[in-house]
């Protein structure tokens, strides 16, 4: 099987801001169009690159962290929606925020510089993904909680306890990625519980891969996953951060 490189942004040994240059990106998705929208975390911006690595969008100011109008901070994820409005998770500044290609904000849950668990707040949110509803799923590393959350700004619903971090029924430590199952379940990824672990609405887990509290490389166990996906087989890839690597496990 061939291993090519078929194509590259960025430099490998060379962080910067400039012309193919990305500084410590963390998330990377296709457009319909094919073109590849990145977010450049430490830059403090989301890029989309087409494939002659032209950037043909940006929202953030590289080198100039902030939350006023056109600016982020610590982008961890984005993701767009069906009409072409782009989802994007701000670690530090304790928000979501979706965009238009005028970069306009559109809809925001937390308030930036506010840090907290109560109504319209989150705490070092890592990824957020729409339902087919048109809801907003968010993975919240600091307050140990997935959301689901409307248009409203509404929770509609939650697994994890703000400020209890735990492995027990309905706990969580540390979860960074959240994502729907076809079948409306959610598989979330626990960093500080070194498991992968498919929940219900009722809040049943009804899988996991790892064991929670017992770091490892052996059979059944991970070491701080940062995120899981489901494959069109159904299958669960999983990136495990602290054993540097990626990998695909089935429901057995």
């Amino acid at each position: 099987m061939s291993r090519r490189i078929l194509w590259q942004y960025g430099r490998q040994g060379a962080t910067g801001s400039g012309d193919n240059q990305l500084y410590r990106p963390s998330s990377a998705i296709y457009s319909r169009a094919e073109n590849i929208l990145i977010a450049d975390r430490y830059n403090h911006r989301v890029i989309e690159v087409d494939r002659n690595r032209r950037i043909l969008w940006q929202y953030g100011q590289q080198g100039a962290p902030g939350s006023g109008d056109n600016k982020l901070n610590y982008p961890t994820n984005e993701t767009y929606s069906r009409a072409g409005k782009i989802l994007i998770t701000e670690r530090n500044n304790h928000r979501v925020i979706e965009v238009d290609r005028n970069r306009r904000i559109l809809w925001q849950y937390g308030q930036q510089g506010a840090p907290g668990s109560g109504d319209n707040k989150l705490y070092f949110p890592f990824t957020a993904t729409y339902s087919k509803t048109g809801n907003i799923l968010i993975a919240e590393y600091g307050n140990h909680r997935v959301i689901e959350v409307d248009r409203n700004r509404r929770i509609l619903w939650q697994y994890g306890q703000q400020g209890a971090q735990g492995s027990g029924d309905n706990q969580l430590y540390n979860p960074l990625s959240a994502t729907y199952s076809k079948t409306g379940n959610i598989l979330i990824a626990e960093y500080g519980n070194h498991r992968v672990i498919e929940v219900d609405l009722n809040r049943r887990i009804l899988w996991q891969y790892g064991q929670q509290g017992t770091q490892g490389s052996g059979d059944n166990q991970l070491y701080s996953p940062i995120s899981a996906i489901y494959s069109k087989t159904g299958n669960i890839l999983i990136a495990d951060w602290n054993n540097h690597r990626v990998i695909e496990v089935s429901r057995n």
